[in-house]
């Protein structure tokens, strides 16, 4: 991980962390197999590996090396490729292969759970993702290995997402992070003469609450609704998010 605002090794830690909670607390454990809960923890702790504090709109539209190799070869998760890449060159060497003790079969699932879930991540894909899950929702089913599939993907998601699921406080700090980060991408693409997104544009003067408001009202609310209706023990997921939006809301307010 580099040293950037936002997408450095205290967001993989804290997503890794979230993801325990989630699995213990949150009682997915009832639904997922020991080995699924097990490439979930792996997953969070790789699923950004090397993120240079650039989103993949960047290395597309500055054809950074890693947009034109995504460009050549016909994918756009830009940063979710590079991430599994690395997250397999790491797990290839026996010192760090925490899937070493695994059979075969279990080894090949192991490592699919985690390229599904890091791909997952891709903001591109999140509505796709939403709507698979959703449809699946009402016959929700332990034992369809595609469901828990859904599940997996759906947790790791969060777990990324997490911030606006954590006490105001902590949210708000992670909050900071991210815009520094976005305005920081948006410092680089004015270097670069490319049209930089209002969200990234550090002139703009944009207000930290009215950015998160817009984020949870978009994304966020429905996202967290459709995880606390599958399960239960999540159900704290989306209180928490409803709570934070009338902070944010009250901030504007004064």
């Amino acid at each position: 991980y580099r040293n950037v605002p936002y997408h450095n090794f205290f967001h993989a830690v804290d997503a890794c962390q979230t993801i325990r909670t989630f699995i213990f607390d949150g009682k997915l454990q009832d639904f997922l197999t020991e080995l699924e809960c097990f490439v979930l923890l792996i997953t969070a702790l790789v699923h950004d590996l090397d993120h240079m504090g650039l989103n993949n709109s960047f290395h597309l539209k500055t054809d950074s090396p890693l947009g034109i190799l995504s460009s050549a070869s016909g994918n756009n998760s830009v940063l979710e490729v590079h991430h599994c890449n690395l997250a397999i060159e790491i797990l290839e060497d026996p010192k760090s292969n925490v899937f070493i003790g695994l059979d075969a079969g279990n080894a090949k699932l192991a490592y699919r759970g985690l390229i599904d879930c890091v791909l997952a991540t891709d903001m591109a894909r999140h509505n796709e993702l939403l709507e698979d899950f959703t449809k699946a929702t009402p016959t929700l089913s332990k034992d369809n290995a595609e469901h828990r599939t859904f599940a997996m993907k759906m947790v790791m998601k969060a777990a990324d997402i997490s911030n606006v699921t954590k006490p105001f406080a902590v949210s708000k700090k992670w909050a900071m992070a991210v815009t520094e980060e976005f305005y920081q991408q948006g410092d680089k693409e004015k270097a670069s003469g490319v049209d930089v997104l209002p969200m990234f544009d550090r002139s703009a003067n944009n207000e930290l609450a009215k950015g998160q408001i817009g984020f949870i009202n978009f994304i966020c609310i429905k996202y967290f609704t459709a995880i606390a209706t599958a399960f239960d023990g999540l159900q704290w997921t989306i209180e928490n998010v409803q709570s934070n939006l009338e902070r944010w809301k009250s901030e504007v307010a004064h």
